[in-house]
Parts: C-alpha cells; structure tokens; sequence
C-alpha cells in the first residue's frame, strides 16, 4: 500500500515496516494503554473522528487571524495538543528554554509521562516552517535543527518538532551517520482523508511507543523498531542481491529460448557473442530498471512544475511502475505475447540522448546506462510476457523471512549504495553458455573476481573518510570564505566501484558546507540537499577500470 503522507529519510526506520506493523511486537491493545478486550483498530478509527473534528475547528479560527499572524499559540492549543493527546501524549509547556553548553534551546514541551522527551511546538503559519531559520530567533536556526541538535548535546533519543502541518519524529544524529528523520504530512493526511496514513501515524507515534525514560530508551518500542529496520535492511539488499541474480539467469535465458531470436541463439552458440559481453548488457538491462524504479518512486522522473497531465501519461502508459504492478497479476503472465517488452523498450528510448522523450518533458538520461546500443543485441530480441513480468515480479516483491509476508519492496527509500553493493556482489560469477540439444543456455558460476572489486562497508568507509578528509575541511575552515573554500576541495578515487567512498565522502563536506551556510550545528534537511548537490558537481571525481561501475557511481 501506498503512503503518500509519509516520508522516511534515512535509516530511522525501513519502509517495509509499515506494511507489517500491525503484526509487528507492540501493536496490542494492552500494549496502547487499553483494556485487553478493547480493538486498536476501533480505537483508531475514534481518535480519527475526533481528529478530524480538531482539524476542522483549527482551520475556522485559522479564518479568522490576522494575515500576517504565525498562529502559534493557535496552532499549539487548539490542534497539535489536542492531536497528540488522542495519541495517549500528556504535554507540558516549558516557559524557559533547556541550557545546553552555553546555548538555550527554546524546546516547547515535554512528555510527562514518556520520560520528559522534547516536543516542540511553531506556529502553522511561520513563514520559515520547520526547515529554514526564523528572523526572531533565540539561537537563530530552524525549529528542525534546533530539536536535532539539542538530542545530539543532550541525553535524550527521540524528540518531536511540528509546525502543525508536518510532523516530524528526529533521532539522535550522533548516532547515525546520515540525516535521519519520519516525516508526517499532517495538512495532507486530514486534507485527503488519508485514514491508512494517520492509523501509521497512530501505531507508530503513539506515546506509548516512545522511551518510559531516559535509561529506559534501548528498550522502547520505537528504538526496537528503529534497531529491526537496521537488520531488515541488511535482509532486504541479501534479497535484491538474490533476486537480481535470478533476473539475471531469467532474462538470459528468456531471450535465448524465445523463438523469435534466431540469430541471437547462432551468436552465442558460434561464439560470435562471448558470454561475457552478454552478461554486461544483462547487467546493464537490471540497473536501467533498478534506477527509473528509483528515480519513479521518488518523484524525480520530471523537473519540479511539470504539468500533471505529462506525468499522468508517463505513468500510465510508460513508467516501470505500470509493468510492475501487472506483474503482479499473474494471469497476464503469457509466453504467447510479448508486447510488455516492446512497451519497455520505448520507455528505454524516451531517456536516450536524442530520443522522443523530449515531447513529454523528459530530460534524457543518456551515459553510457541509456545509450541506444548498451544492451547490444537485446535491443533487438524479443521476450515473452511471461519471462518480463516474472522477472519484475522478483524485483518489485519481497518476502520477509520471519513473517514470510509479502512486500512491495520500496525504491524511493532504497539507499544507493544498496545498488552498488549489489552490482558488486554480482562481480564475483563467471557468465558461462552450454549447449543442451543444439540450444545455448546460459548461467552464472561462483568464481574468483578477475576485477579484484570489493564492496566497501560503511563501518570501514567512515574510518577512512575521518582519517584522510577531516582535517583537510578542517584547514579550509580556517579560510576567510569558508564555503568556496569548502567547494574547492577535491577528492578523488581511482578505483570508485560504485561510489560508494565518494558518497560518504560528499555527505562529510556537505554538512560542513550547510552548516557554513546556515549557522546551525545540525542544517536542515533541505539546507543538507542544496550542499550536497554542490558538492558532488563540483568536488567529487571518480575512476575505475570497469566502465559500468563509473556509469552506477555517476
């Protein structure tokens, strides 16, 4: 299902969560504060009720405030309060800010009853919202950095901060190596009628979710969520990395046993095509999928402001999300069509440089990746229904090994360095073809990996951007122009892989870059993404001897 309020940056929580939490530990009555023979469910569906009756009376007196009004007191009493206290919260407000280190962090509220942890509370109507720096403020950052850096200083894990429309839950950020963050959009939620998304928000956030105390906060629900979506996401890329070597082998042989594809079958059983050459055009045809199933997900298949109606057609008619929800009916897997191919091809050509996709507004992709001859024969071959969907099915579903439920697996989440470790992993198979009956067939063995590749984990990854780039953002810090000093740093690899050194290494400069920028010792999430992508145009050089690997890394 689909959760179009929600939004999880970083590794706070897996996304494949939220469709297994009703079954995961927790999610009892008794263990919501309720009678043992009450339902969640039935609960849920009150506090939606009178949500929405809070909502509707916020956005009266909203009607009724002067234009230029930041409805804080508003916002905090007659929405936010009541809303967090349907979720089981007893807030009470701090008039006087919490010293840290010489800083007073103006935190409006705290639990009472879920060990005092940090709310804080700003009016809908700030011009600044969550992400950037209010004109009239204390310690001159944003209300996001503000709750982040206070439970970066102070001994508190989980803390609160809305502005009524959005509602964020943060993590110590001393504890995790990138941004981290579960966003709720609470103005599209009772806006829409999003009933799904708020009972999420009710299973996730409930106040008996949060730590009992500060002591206490290894063993609370939301920390144990947060420490099973760390292990679940190890489980999820051993099963992309599984279920991209079955694709692989699948669409192999799916080309080669399709009675259409005479000359291919003669090319491979001549020798004429090497199966070494075939199984860099595979590769290249699973990560052309893998990434417009990332870039789909996350919005980024269209500029910023393009017309509905051109990413309506897209997605009804081109998008690998239109394939990837008919492979899940199996009936429309039949060998006797292959359409579903041909549809895919041209979705192919609206990213090549010089294709048609500039009719629709799309932007090509280009590289290496999209070029009109990467997949080499296969551009030309056909496929059956049957094998394309089978293999989509395999990509686009996973199966968790405790519940054996089963999940769409979620590729806007999908950390990009999953994708180079398993393009990495694939590095170690030999591609070989054998003959049966006159008939190439083709498979991957386990051997030694010629290439030397090696996928680079993050607990040695940091060490290794602490010790050799550190003290060089460091020395630039010390320069009068701090941020162009920051921006002509260069780092390069010459054996990048799929960039998975050079990504860490340009989150390291981004931080300083927007904390530079921003004057806040934990920049917003927006301010984070404008650093990065200066950085990476214009600080990060990769190189490797194998093409593929540079085209994954860019």
């Amino acid at each position: 299902m689909n959760y179009p309020s929600i939004r999880i940056e970083g590794a706070i929580l897996s996304p494949d969560i939220l469709e297994r939490l009703e079954d995961a530990p927790g999610q009892r009555a008794t263990n919501f504060g309720l009678d043992g023979s009450a339902r969640v469910k039935d609960e849920i569906a009150r506090a939606w009720a009178d949500a929405q009756d809070y909502w509707r009376i916020f956005q009266r007196k909203l009607e009724t405030l002067r234009p230029d009004s930041p409805a804080t007191t508003e916002t905090r009493q007659q929405w936010v309060v009541p809303l967090l206290g349907l979720l089981g919260y007893q807030l009470e407000y701090q008039s006087r800010g919490t010293e840290l280190n010489g800083k007073t962090y103006a935190i409006s509220h705290r639990v009472a009853n879920r060990g005092q942890t940090p709310v804080h509370i700003t009016g809908c109507r700030e011009p600044s919202g969550l992400d950037r720096k209010p004109e009239k403020a204390v310690l001159r950052m944003s209300a996001h950095a503000m709750v982040q850096e206070y439970l970066t200083l102070d001994e508190d894990l989980y803390g609160l901060v809305t502005n009524g429309r959005l509602l964020r839950l943060l993590r110590d950020s001393s504890r995790l190596v990138k941004l981290t963050y579960l966003e709720f959009d609470l103005d599209r939620i009772f806006t829409d009628g999003l009933f799904a998304d708020f009972a999420i928000l009710y299973r996730l956030l409930h106040a008996t979710r949060l730590p009992a105390s500060r002591e206490a906060a290894a063993e609370s629900l939301i920390e144990r969520y947060h420490q099973d979506s760390l292990d679940s996401g190890s489980r999820i890329r051993d099963g992309l990395s599984r279920a991209v070597e079955r694709a692989i082998r699948d669409f192999a042989n799916g080309f080669l046993a399709h009675p259409a594809n005479e000359a291919l079958r003669n090319a491979a059983a001549s020798g004429e095509l090497k199966p070494e050459a075939y199984y860099q055009h595979l590769l290249r045809l699973i990560y052309r999928l893998l990434f417009l199933m990332v870039i789909e997900e996350r919005g980024l298949v269209f500029p910023l402001g393009m017309a509905a109606a051109r990413r309506d057609i897209y997605d009804r008619y081109y998008s690998v999300q239109r394939l990837r929800r008919l492979s899940e009916k199996r009936y429309l897997a039949d060998r006797r069509h292959h359409d579903l191919w041909l549809a895919l091809r041209a979705t192919f050509r609206l990213f090549e440089a010089g294709g048609p996709g500039s009719e629709i507004g799309l932007a090509p992709l280009a590289g290496d990746l999209f070029s009109p001859d990467a997949i080499g024969l296969l551009a030309r071959a056909t496929l059956g229904n049957d094998v394309l969907l089978s293999c989509l099915r395999s990509l686009g579903l996973y199966q968790h090994p405790d519940t054996r439920q089963v999940i769409r697996v979620n590729y806007a989440a999908l950390n990009v360095e999953e994708l180079g470790s398993v393009y990495e992993g694939l590095l170690k198979f030999n591609a070989v073809f054998s003959l049966q009956a006159g008939v190439p067939t083709f498979d991957l063995q386990a051997g030694a990996d010629d290439t030397q590749s090696h996928y680079t984990d993050d607990d040695l990854v940091q060490p290794l951007i602490k010790h050799s780039l550190d003290y060089l953002i460091a020395e630039k810090l010390k320069e009068r122009d701090r941020e162009q000093a920051l921006l002509s740093l260069r780092v390069a690899d010459i054996s990048c892989g799929s960039g998975h050194i050079l990504l860490a290494a340009a989150r390291r400069i981004a931080t300083q870059l927007a904390i530079v920028r921003t004057g806040e010792e934990q920049p917003s999430p927006s301010a984070f993404r404008a650093a990065i992508r200066d950085v990476i145009r214009q600080c990060i050089y990769g190189v490797d001897v194998n093409p593929l690997a540079v085209e994954l890394c860019k």
